[in-house]
């Protein structure tokens, strides 16, 4: 039966690579920049690193599933490591936060091919590593397939598996819990994705709850003065700066309108914007521009804050830290898009800033809950909710210093896992 699944599954992505191949070369044009190594055409001796090296090839689909990835290479220093990586804002990152490796050769930075059979054939033959570790949810027929024709250990580290997946998974299940079984080992979020897993037919050997790892992907800022930092752009101290990180489509104009309605009673009250794709900077740019008053400015501007209408627009990748660490109220965006999901709320949790979330969470559902439990972050799931809370908040320094301090504890308590999570995985690599 897997051998007839893997016939219609070449044939389906035979029929729908040229449909990608022209969306990417005339129609979306992020996806452009990415086509070539997709199709697994690499400039002459790429790979040349790995001459002489199995490498462990680590993969991490996009910015949240990257940051995880970070301190677990670190303490892989002494391995040869490759990194795959899928959209363009984690291809950019990765080349941010791992720059001294890359220029130092030792670490190339690539995009995950297609998983068409024979691309994925191609890339092994390419690399020939000794291990493939996937972050998180990643299940990929063709990829799982050729790992373990090729004999390559396959691991996936901080494992889950949503309620939504694991139905069409389950659904499948004559095909994927074979599938499943091709992994040799998982290192599991929690008792429920493990579960959920299990059912899928894995050994029960196969298969370790350590945690999530973004506990412990959190921040390092060296030489970095947050005093400093945020009088650079003209903030005074009784400024209250109420930063929206990560932000999609159709958030932004929300919690813009709900600040204008607070800055009426609230004059010390500023706001700061980090859209979560690049390709978004002048679309909300222009969404500030068009608000009664409001006056935008880039980051990278040098702006200087003269007064409360100024609003400071983060247009860059990998700095969003500082911003958490400079802010009063943090929102976290992709939780008003139902699309989304939610992204890692760790982040403010570990500069000990209060939260705010919408109700769509579901993507970092763990995360979530604990920082709920934990009395650091607020569900809001209306307009009318989220100034509420923002007013309580304003008003109230001992609220916003309380719920901060219990999010440091929650993370601080945590942040071993990742080096649980990496002496397992150097076991099963060894």
């Amino acid at each position: 039966m897997l051998l007839i699944f893997f016939i219609f599954y070449f044939i389906g992505w035979t029929l729908v690579l040229p449909v990608l191949i022209l969306l990417s070369l005339f129609f979306i044009k992020k996806w452009k920049s990415s086509l070539k190594q997709k199709l697994t055409i690499f400039e002459k001796d790429f790979f040349y690193i790995y001459k002489n090296s199995k490498p462990i090839w680590f993969h991490a689909v996009s910015v949240g599933e990257l940051n995880a990835l970070l301190p677990v290479l670190d303490l892989f220093s002494g391995y040869s490591c490759a990194v795959s990586v899928t959209t363009q804002t984690a291809y950019d990152l990765a080349h941010l936060k791992l720059k001294d490796k890359i220029e130092n050769n030792q670490i190339k930075i690539f995009y995950m091919p297609f998983d068409h059979p024979l691309l994925i054939k191609r890339i092994f033959a390419f690399l020939q590593p000794q291990a493939l570790v996937l972050l998180e949810s990643e299940i990929w027929p063709a990829l799982f397939a050729e790992a373990k024709n090729q004999k390559v250990k396959l691991a996936v580290i901080n494992a889950k598996l949503s309620d939504a997946s694991f139905k069409n998974y389950d659904a499948l299940s004559l095909f994927f819990r074979q599938i499943f079984n091709m992994v040799d080992i998982y290192l599991v979020q929690n008792s429920d994705y493990s579960r959920k897993i299990l059912k899928m037919g894995v050994n029960k050997d196969k298969v370790f709850v350590l945690g999530n790892i973004k506990f412990s992907s959190l921040p390092k800022l060296n030489d970095f003065s947050a005093s400093q930092f945020r009088k650079s752009f003209g903030y005074q101290e009784e400024d209250l700066l109420f930063l929206i990180a990560s932000t999609h489509e159709e958030e932004e104009a929300l919690l813009v309108s709900v600040f204008q309605e607070l800055q009426e009673q609230n004059p010390n009250i500023r706001l700061l914007i980090a859209p979560r794709h690049p390709e978004r900077f002048s679309t909300v740019f222009n969404i500030v521009n068009s608000a009664a008053k409001l006056l935008p400015c880039y980051y990278t501007d040098e702006p200087k804050i003269k007064n409360s209408n100024d609003v400071l627009i983060i247009n860059t990748i990998g700095e969003l830290l500082k911003f958490y660490a400079i802010s009063d109220i943090a929102f976290m965006g992709g939780t008003l898009n139902e699309n989304v999901g939610g992204h890692n709320a760790l982040e403010p949790a570990f500069f000990a800033k209060p939260i705010l979330s919408g109700p769509f969470y579901h993507k970092n559902k763990e995360l979530f809950q604990l920082l709920i439990d934990a009395e650091a972050l607020i569900v809001v799931e209306s307009k009318v909710e989220i100034r509420l809370e923002l007013e309580d908040l304003i008003a109230s320094a001992q609220k916003r210093k309380i719920m901060g301090i219990c999010g440091q504890k929650l993370t601080e308590a945590n942040s071993k896992i990742v080096y649980n999570v990496a002496n397992k995985l150097k076991e099963f690599v060894v």
